[in-house]
């Protein structure tokens, strides 16, 4: 009988120990790199700032680095040969967002031989006349003349390039870029980039302006895919012989100033601006949308920007070769964008908090979603927050740490064994000072909400706390889970069951034993 007891003792407590595995969310951060034959892109979103970078391609390193928030670059690889590349992110807020990626390329096929290739040469000023010739050094890049062909046997041999150029009109093309420019300027300290394609719509998609950025966000990158084979070199290499020696031609009379359109602004909040946003090319301008707003620059160096450019919302450049309107002053502002409150408060229902809010769309502003919000709780000291996402326009949640299932909790208590409560640093005792809480769609909108006071009925467990030291909090989850789910409820009270089962048991055969 002494054994039978020993076993059900056994069984009860192994009953008992049964654990109940919580979710951890997933992280907000986002992104990851995306590499073809020819390229290795770098796409990261929704980090926080300080965040460290390495990117590795064929054992060297390209980018040893920080970024804050959002990072995105596009590094090409030489499409004739197989690549190894590597990405590693070292986040800022926590090292459970540390991430790394590897993969390796190989070299790119060439096209059919039957297909038509096109070849776009385009003039630029070395950003450094004593280098060479490279993507990296080059300036704005302007299209000076182009082919199409069929693909050569070899394209990598580079025996399709255009020559020799026209040094009249090359300078044509080069003083829509500087106006002043020499042809002693063109012969020492301009470039020639030449690239062989395979476009779609052919000659008519190759773009007329090129500009490299060393944040990869360049302006008129080809389609991927669309890029056979490219060559850098010094303009002078490319005229006739002895064309840098010719005497300097008188420049032509300049027109009469010219004035470009005002791009039409945006309605739409948090909308990008798009290359469709944009005016369309006249004789004079062309248009291009960018991240500070929509640039406009004169076609030939005959074009000049008028008086009454400025007093558009124009910002022109101090060589007058491009001007600016400022995104700013294209979308609408921040004030018009901003989410409307409505009540938000820390509630009571019954002995349990929540917090209670109403947040309506600005005027013209629609989402598709039904439940389009996402209401965070800031940490104050930079730790985690904690994030809810889905949520309706109006409603009440549950404060974090508290719960409204038995055995309940409220922010900044343990629950002991014997159903005591100790305050602890954990479970979310940071919300109950004043917390900043942000609502968010695309508009967005933050106000601070202060826990209910100690006397309110709701704000701490119905019984004076144990003074326990050194009690450790329990460790407050990765997200919403304590507040939406009830798995850490639903999971002690099994354990409470299964301990009072057991018990019983125990009992019951103990009376048989005595009888």
């Amino acid at each position: 009988m002494k054994r039978l007891l020993a076993s059900a003792t056994a069984t009860a407590l192994a009953l008992g120990g049964l654990l109940v595995a919580t979710a951890t969310p997933a992280s907000a951060h986002s992104g990851e790199p995306i590499a073809d034959c020819q390229s290795l892109t770098v796409d990261l979103w929704a980090y926080a700032k300080g965040n460290g970078l390495t990117v590795v391609v064929d054992g060297q390193t390209l980018e040893p680095r920080s970024f804050d928030g959002r990072f995105r670059k596009t590094y090409p690889l030489d499409p004739t040969q197989d690549h190894t590349w590597s990405v590693e992110v070292d986040a800022a807020d926590n090292d459970r967002y540390d991430r790394s990626w590897n993969g390796s390329t190989t070299a790119c096929e060439a096209p059919e031989e039957e297909s038509p290739v096109q070849v776009g040469v385009y003039v630029y000023p070395k950003l450094d006349a004593d280098r060479p010739a490279a993507w990296e050094n080059s300036g704005p890049q302007r299209i000076v003349t182009s082919g199409e062909l069929p693909l050569p046997e070899r394209p990598w041999d580079k025996t399709w390039l255009v020559t020799p150029l026209d040094l009249e009109a090359v300078r044509e093309v080069a003083r829509t870029i500087e106006p002043d420019v020499t042809t002693a300027d063109l012969c020492t300290a301009w470039a020639v980039q030449q690239d062989l394609v395979d476009l779609p719509g052919g000659l008519d998609d190759l773009p007329t302006d090129i500009r490299y950025s060393p944040d990869g966000d360049h302006l008129g990158e080809f389609p991927h895919g669309t890029l056979i084979s490219w060559d850098h070199q010094d303009l002078a290499n490319l005229f006739p012989e002895g064309e840098c020696d010719t005497p300097e031609r008188p420049a032509e009379d300049v027109a009469a100033p010219s004035t470009p359109v005002v791009p039409t602004a945006l309605e739409v909040c948090g909308a990008e601006l798009t290359p469709q946003d944009v005016p369309a090319e006249s004789e004079e301008f062309r248009y291009t949308a960018t991240a500070e707003g929509v640039v406009a620059e004169p076609k030939d160096a005959s074009v000049t920007f008028s008086d009454e450019t400025a007093g558009l919302g124009y910002v022109v450049a101090e060589d007058g070769r491009s001007a600016l309107f400022p995104l700013a002053d294209l979308v609408p502002s921040e004030e018009e964008c901003a989410l409307v409150p409505g009540e938000i408060a820390a509630v009571c229902e019954g002995d349990v908090p929540y917090l209670g809010y109403e947040v309506a769309l600005p005027e013209g502003v629609t989402v598709d979603e039904e439940n389009p919000l996402t209401i965070t709780f800031l940490h104050p000291n930079g730790g985690e927050d904690y994030v809810l996402t889905g949520q309706p326009l109006s409603g009440t949640i549950l404060w974090p740490g508290a719960s409204a299932e038995e055995p309940k909790q409220w922010p900044g208590f343990v629950r002991n064994e014997d159903g005591s409560y100790t305050e602890t640093e954990g479970n979310y005792a940071w919300t109950r000072d004043g917390v900043s809480v942000l609502f968010e769609v695309n508009p967005s909108y933050s106000t601070v909400v202060d826990y209910p006071p100690a006397t309110s009925a709701c704000a701490n467990p119905p019984v004076a706390p144990v003074a326990v030291e050194d009690v450790a909090g329990p460790a407050e989850p990765g997200g919403p889970a304590l507040a939406t789910t009830g798995a850490t409820v639903a999971g002690a009270a099994a354990f409470a069951a299964l301990l009072v089962g057991g018990g019983a048991l125990v009992l019951w055969l103990r009376r048989r034993a005595h009888a």
